[in-house]
């Protein structure tokens, strides 16, 4: 499974973000798609060394080329006319979800959120300190593929129950970090007890709600959930 979200910088510099955003998923959902497919799963020493040193480059030049396309459909503009890349400014968050591996990537703010067996929240990635006063890192920016983190964890028996991503806006909702980290283990319980589709149909709401108590910003969740427990 691949899961991905993005948050579109909103700005009046960037007055395509949202379409931005929407690359960055796309981006991300075809590149990590294609590592999967590519590698062969045993191999993960392999895939591990090629995620860690080729992957941010590969994803910030897909993206490139999807909002060059979308200001040039046609060839029109000159090739030295350089397209502003900021008017598309956009966080990513993914991960990739395999039966032996699970990859995490970051851009920018937003929260990757992961509850163990036993409803411990792990954060896979550390967030980055240098991300205050609603700055951020950005897919628009000079080599944006230095700023992107990844982790690569294999699959173990205490692997995840729930991976949660959310963008910024969420996490900033909450009064305390403490009362965002129980939000993923609430929506565990929730999965468990009413099933995903209940979760899904109510998810709209209770972010909407969310953001109208706290940040006012536009939130987006991803929610990804292990149905069975892990056998090795």
């Amino acid at each position: 499974m691949v899961l991905a979200v993005a948050d579109g910088h909103g700005s009046e510099r960037s007055p395509y973000s949202d379409k931005g955003a929407r690359f960055a998923v796309e981006v991300a959902v075809q590149v990590l798609s294609e590592l999967y497919n590519n590698f062969a799963p045993e191999r993960l020493s392999i895939l591990k060394h090629y995620a860690e040193e080729q992957l941010a480059n590969l994803l910030v030049r897909r993206w490139i080329e999807q909002v060059k396309s979308d200001i040039n459909p046609a060839g029109k503009i000159q090739a030295e006319e350089e397209p502003s890349l900021v008017e598309y400014g956009s966080t990513l968050l993914a991960t990739l979800l395999a039966p032996n591996f699970l990859l995490f990537l970051q851009l920018g703010d937003g929260d990757i959120l992961v509850v163990g067996d036993e409803r411990v929240v792990e954060r896979p990635i550390f967030k980055n300190e240098r991300l205050i006063a609603n700055e951020t890192t950005s897919l628009s920016m000079p080599h944006a593929w230095r700023e992107m983190q990844i982790a690569f964890w294999p699959v173990r028996a205490d692997s995840p129950r729930l991976v949660m991503l959310s963008t910024d806006g969420y996490a900033n909702s909450f009064v305390s970090e403490q009362d965002f980290l129980k939000a993923a283990v609430d929506y565990l319980d929730l999965i468990q007890q009413h099933g995903a589709e209940w979760v899904d149909a109510h998810l709209e709401e209770w972010l909407n709600d969310a953001s109208m108590r706290g940040s006012g910003d536009d939130i987006t969740v991803g929610l990804a959930f292990r149905k069975h427990q892990v056998t090795l």
